[in-house]
């Protein structure tokens, strides 16, 4: 009669793959799923500032004054929480006759990882918004 061949304990592998795939796969993605509205908070705040900017400009025309719009995107961006330091507003257009248009572009800071007010890393986004002066606007 032959001997069965000895067995191997295997206890303690799973738990050591658990723990392995947890911290590789599964918190790399709660730290990106919790990053994302603050993204999205950033963008709309941008795009929200760059449309009131643009639209104070086409109000005021023919006498639109950049700083104005600058401090308008400042203001609307420091509403939403945005501070100060992370805009960044350029009006490359403030509309010279009737039928230009004026442009405003707010680029706001994004955190790259940003989960509860810690943030590692950062990129940029750029709202623009573009306005038409009236063609019948009268000065």
């Amino acid at each position: 009669m032959s001997q069965p061949a000895p067995r191997h304990d295997q206890s303690g592998f799973v738990a050591i793959e658990w723990v392995a795939a947890i911290a590789m796969l599964l918190l790399p993605i709660v730290v990106l799923v919790a990053s994302m509205p603050g993204w999205a908070e950033r963008r709309h705040a941008a795009t929200v500032a760059a449309r009131e900017a643009a639209r104070e400009l086409v109000d005021s025309w023919p006498n639109g004054d950049p700083t104005s719009a600058v401090v308008v995107a400042t203001d609307v961006a420091a509403d939403h929480g945005i501070a100060a330091s992370d805009i960044d507003v350029r009006v490359p257009s403030v509309g010279v006759v009737r039928g230009d248009e004026v442009v405003v572009e707010v680029v706001v800071t994004m955190p790259a990882i940003g989960v509860n007010g810690v943030s590692v890393g950062r990129w940029h986004y750029t709202a623009r918004a573009a306005r038409r002066i009236d063609d019948l606007r009268s000065r």
